[in-house]
Order: structure tokens, then C-alpha cells, then sequence
């Protein structure tokens, strides 16, 4: 339980900090290339280099979407951010069945569940973001 209250936490943060920042168009882009890399990062700590490269390849698609993504996030702001949301929660679901597919020594047993918290509580909030976007303004004001 703690892990969830610390994941939920660590989204609000990383959701307040993007809005202060005025950022939201390419933070949580950028923000996805973090998730594989602490997931390699685990498994170098805990010298097995193999499980590093293997958490790398099956975080590619997060790899490479948040660079592209981001770069698009200007352009085509529903679309980036729908997709953006959307690669959020499946990592989320990958987190939660990570411990089942494959064991990484080096990564924490709480992890798991703190970063299935983190990322199902910013896909959600995407995904509002997203559908406020593609909502057309009222009386000519625009909305961020």
C-alpha cells in the first residue's frame, strides 16, 4: 500500500511540476525514457548486464515514442498526448506483470507497484488532458 500512496504521490509531483513549468507538451514524452532505463538500471546495479539489454529491447517502443513524440507534441497536441497517454498505461500494465515475465536481481520488490501506480495515475490524467484538448473552445477562449 505504501508503494501505490508513494507512486500516486510521485505523479502528482511530476503532474504539478509539468504545469508549473508549462511543459506538458513534451515532458511526459520525454519522461518515458525513463521508464525502461530504471528497469536496466536495476539490473546493471546488480551486475547482470543481459537483463539490462533485455529490459532495453522490450522498452524500445517507450525509447523511441518519447523522442518522437515529444518532437510531434507541438504539431498534433490530441494526437501526441492520446498516444502519449496510452504508452503510459501499457507500461503500467507491464509493470504489473514484470515480477511474472522475468526476474530482474537488482530491482526493488515494491517497484513494481510504485511505478504501475505512477504511470497509471499520469495515463489517466493524459487522457482527460487529451480529450480536453480535442474539446472545441467556448466562446473563443482557447484552453492550454
Amino acid at each position: 500500500m505504501i508503494a501505490v500512496i508513494a507512486g500516486l504521490l510521485s505523479a502528482a509531483a511530476l503532474i504539478a511540476i509539468s504545469r508549473a513549468l508549462r511543459a506538458e507538451r513534451w515532458l511526459y514524452a520525454l519522461s518515458l525514457l525513463v521508464l525502461p532505463a530504471l528497469y536496466a538500471g536495476f539490473a546493471l546495479l546488480a551486475d547482470a548486464p543481459d537483463i539490462a539489454v533485455h529490459e532495453l529491447r522490450l522498452g524500445l517502443p517507450y525509447l523511441l515514442g518519447g523522442v518522437v513524440l515529444a518532437l510531434l507534441g507541438r504539431r498534433h497536441p490530441v494526437a501526441v498526448t492520446a498516444l502519449v497517454a496510452a504508452l503510459w498505461l501499457l507500461h503500467g500494465g507491464y509493470d504489473a506483470i514484470h515480477p511474472q515475465w522475468f526476474v530482474n536481481p537488482g530491482m526493488p520488490s515494491w517497484y513494481p507497484l510504485y511505478c504501475a501506480s505512477v504511470d497509471v495515475a499520469i495515463g489517466v490524467y493524459l487522457s482527460w488532458l487529451a480529450l480536453r484538448l480535442a474539446q472545441p473552445p467556448r466562446n473563443g477562449v482557447t484552453s492550454k
